[in-house]
């Protein structure tokens, strides 16, 4: 009877430790510490090339960014247009660099693909992304974000 009556208790403590980490990375994820705009496009026969500019809100301010990179694997051309969220961005400087996504998927006419990037500095970008033309990803990408002085 007491073996049962720990079990319980060790099960429902589990269960209350769980909710508590469950709702500390929600309301982490659902507070990013920047948000990212951009658009550009894309054209690629096996390595692609990908560029674009736009905004980037942090503290209160807008900073305008560059975006260039290489896909290897890629096959069509796209517009592209993105927006996401950006977590642990300690200072705007540490938006600069390459990010790497692992993702593979494609997208076809009026299409779109989530992606997340990271970089060296641990900076973590998650885009939605929207597309006009044809593309399909095959590789791992690294784009890099430039601040523009």
């Amino acid at each position: 009877m007491l073996r049962k009556i720990a079990a319980i208790i060790a099960l429902a403590t589990l269960g209350f430790t769980s909710s508590v980490a469950s709702a500390t990375e929600q309301t982490k994820a659902a507070k990013p510490d920047a948000t990212i705009e951009f658009s550009g496009g894309s054209a690629a026969l096996g390595i692609g090339f990908t560029w674009g500019s736009g905004d980037v809100k942090f503290n209160g301010k807008t900073y305008k960014i560059k975006i260039d990179g290489l896909s290897a694997g890629e096959i069509g051309g796209n517009k592209i247009s993105a927006k996401g969220r950006v977590y642990n961005l300690k200072q705007i400087e540490d938006i600069e660099g390459t990010f790497m996504s692992g993702a593979a998927g494609g997208s076809l006419v009026g299409g779109g693909t989530r992606a997340t990037m990271k970089n060296d500095k641990g900076v973590e970008i998650k885009l939605e992304t929207k597309a006009k033309g044809a593309s399909l990803k095959l590789a791992a990408e690294g784009v890099k974000i430039h601040l523009e002085k």
